[in-house]
């Protein structure tokens, strides 16, 4: 299993939100140390850990990570693609 911590904010010129992975590892005191600093460091984000266990159709899992796109935005997205 790993952990990874996720990050979600809206930056002041966008209006949508921006999730990203920040980090991962398998060592969940790495993991908590990291969490620590982060939230310090961007007391104003969502940030979370989540449990991934290896091997394992994420989508199966009663929570897991994800992120609503916008029909609009997908749309914009995949027009992009070649």
């Amino acid at each position: 299993m790993i952990q990874i911590i996720v990050n979600a904010f809206i930056e002041k010129s966008e209006t949508g939100a921006i999730v990203e992975v920040l980090y991962a590892s398998a060592d969940q005191d790495k993991v908590q140390a990291k969490y620590e600093k982060l939230v310090a460091q961007y007391p104003e984000h969502y940030l979370v850990i989540y449990d991934l266990p290896l091997d394992t159709n994420l989508n199966e899992l009663p929570h897991y990570s994800s992120v609503l796109i916008g029909k609009e935005e997908f749309e914009e997205f995949s027009n992009l693609s070649p």
